[in-house]
């Protein structure tokens, strides 16, 4: 039997037809699990941070064990692709993209600005993030239906930042100025923002806000907060701030500002005081909405989970190297402290 070679016209149409369904792909098919799962491929799950591999504290091993907890080895019987933003919004879009031309049936996106970068890129894609709130409306209608391509565990629980103001002033009596980090460009920064000044103002005290977007203004930031009369610092979840942890701890220790944080990471790496969800414990459930999605089920009809455990550790080691005596009271309250 003789193969007859392909008329210019044909090979024309098949280059077209290919260029097609890679645009259908990079646009994001809502059955995309299902065609990988027809295609007899093993599961691929991409995973998108904002933050870098040396500073994830932890919270992408626990989403991986809690797919292993669910029967999935990564390597075995699921492919996994990694891409770390390190503290750098703008290479969020680049990153979902290279991770996109890798055909993922899901995405883990670590964060709100990580969900929105991979759902601009792929629309239609599954999306899962361990760290969703109430300002997102652009990525979920509702707690209860979603309706689109994304869902997960809300972690920013409402009244945490106004909790972390009380905290400080319980741990420092006659606070009167709270100082408040800020990255103008992160998702929740807006909301942080006006929750820790009405907090305050609350407890008249005033805020002393201060932004920084870039590695090198962290330091002139807190400094010009410690100038200002700042007497401690709250410091809100931020791809940025946690891979410049080192740099915030190190220069907030020099200005003598005790720091104020929502993760317990940041005060097991040296900060003064957390208050807030376990954030590693919201990534090890998102395997399940992985694993939902992977058999069928759409991101939009999967209510989003809350956590439930808030916990609150300090630092007394560090309290010390400021010469803070944290009241006896509040050492009581305390869920752990680090000595």
């Amino acid at each position: 039997m003789t193969t007859r070679p392909l008329s210019p016209l044909t090979m024309l149409l098949s280059r077209h037809t290919r260029r097609r369904e890679f645009i259908t792909l990079l646009g994001g098919a809502a059955a995309w699990p299902l065609a990988a799962r027809a295609a007899g491929k093993r599961p691929r799950i991409g995973v998108l941070t904002l933050l870098s591999a040396q500073d994830e504290r932890g919270q992408i091993a626990a989403f991986v064990g809690g797919m292993q907890e669910l029967g999935y080895v990564a390597g075995q019987t699921f492919d996994i692709d990694y891409r770390y933003a390190e503290g750098d919004t703008e290479r969020l879009r680049p990153l979902a993209r290279e991770l996109i031309a890798l055909a993922p049936d899901v995405m883990f996106a670590g964060e709100p600005s990580a969900a929105r970068a991979a759902k601009a890129v792929a629309p239609n894609l599954p999306i899962v993030c361990p760290n969703l709130g109430d300002h997102l409306h652009d990525l979920f209608a509702s707690y209860a239906r979603p309706g689109g391509s994304v869902t997960g565990v809300a972690v920013i629980v409402e009244g945490v930042n106004a909790k972390l103001v009380e905290l400080a002033n319980d741990a420092l009596p006659g606070l009167t100025r709270v100082g408040l980090l800020v990255n103008p460009a992160g998702a929740s920064r807006a909301l942080v923002e006006s929750q820790v000044v009405t907090a305050a103002r609350g407890r008249g005290m005033m805020t002393v806000v201060e932004e920084a977007s870039k590695p090198d203004a962290l330091a002139p930031a807190l400094d010009r907060m410690a100038k200002a009369g700042a007497q401690v610092v709250i410091v809100p979840a931020n791809g940025l701030f946690v891979n410049q942890r080192s740099t915030i701890l190190r220069q907030a220790l020099a200005s003598g500002l005790p720091t104020m944080f929502d993760d317990r990471g940041d005060v097991e790496a040296g900060g003064f005081m957390s208050y807030g969800v376990n954030q590693s414990e919201g990534c090890r459930r998102a395997a399940a909405f992985v694993d939902k999605i992977l058999k069928g089920a759409k991101p939009g009809d999967l209510p989003i989970e809350f956590s439930t455990k808030i916990e609150m550790v300090i630092n007394v080691k560090t309290a010390r190297a400021l010469g803070l005596a944290v009241p006896p009271t509040l050492l009581a309250r305390a869920d752990e402290v680090i000595e």
